[in-house]
């Protein structure tokens, strides 16, 4: 772990002791990570979902991922993403809803069952 920490420009044993008890390690050392080891994902890193790597030989119709060039950058676009995938799934439920006219249809139609 000494070779990680000089990589990264933190204190000896730095990431050891943080590791030993459990600590958050700083932003400030996320963001010298990211630059350091830029074919690591920032997501990853952060959350430990997706791929561990960026491979940016990899072709994908997909548009790459907007990470950012600050801890705070990532948060602000990963918390993004998710809000368009909420308002996406709100949008599919909502159009599915039944309208105005079809409640009032059916309130009528029960009103004269009984």
């Amino acid at each position: 772990m000494r070779a990680f920490d000089i990589s990264i420009g933190v204190g000896n044993g730095y990431t050891s002791k943080q590791a030993k008890t459990n600590a958050s390690v700083g932003s400030d050392v996320l963001e010298k990570i990211i630059d350091v080891y830029r074919d690591l994902s920032p997501l990853w890193l952060m959350t430990g979902e997706g791929p561990m790597t960026i491979d940016p030989d990899k072709s994908s119709d997909e548009p790459p991922l907007e990470y950012g060039n600050s801890i705070d950058d990532i948060i602000e676009n990963k918390i993004k993403r998710i809000v368009e995938d909420q308002f996406k799934e709100f949008s599919d439920k909502l159009d599915n809803f039944p309208t105005l006219e079809q409640i009032r249809q059916e309130i009528q139609n029960n009103l004269k069952k009984n």
